[in-house]
């Protein structure tokens, strides 16, 4: 993939985040619902961050989003001007995560689509976590 614009300047890549760290505490329902990737911001940041570098994007930031669902209306304000071209999310594990778990991820791609944005997973591997082993794919 290029990292250019069709104005030839550098492509901007926002990265978002899955944000499952708020909603993951030992005493809630869904303890062991995420996994510690989901929950560790900083690694989908520089997933997304190493990606962005390889490609000649340049960074225009990143939006955290609760995994638990967003706060629809301003997820969608967003999506309508996301100031980018590209958004990038951690992992295509990450993205089926939100694709599944998020109803309206086809309302908000769909404005993304609009406003001149494609989703893009980044294509490297996720990091091991002691003790944890991801479902096969």
């Amino acid at each position: 993939m290029s990292g250019r614009a069709e104005n030839g300047s550098a492509s901007r890549a926002v990265s978002l985040v899955f944000g499952a760290r708020e909603v993951d505490e030992p005493d809630t329902e869904a303890a062991g619902t995420y996994c510690q990737f989901e929950k560790d911001w900083d690694a989908q940041l520089e997933r997304c961050a190493r990606l962005a570098e390889e490609r000649g994007y340049a960074p225009a930031g990143s939006c955290v989003v609760s995994a638990s669902q967003p706060a629809l209306a301003r997820f969608l304000e967003w999506a309508d001007d996301p100031g980018c071209e590209i958004v990038l999310v951690a992992s295509a594990r990450v993205l089926a995560r939100i694709e599944s778990s998020w109803p309206d991820w086809s309302e908000v791609t769909g404005r993304l689509k609009i406003s001149g944005a494609r989703v893009e997973a980044v294509p490297y591997p996720e990091p091991a976590y002691p003790g944890e082993e991801l479902p096969k794919r």
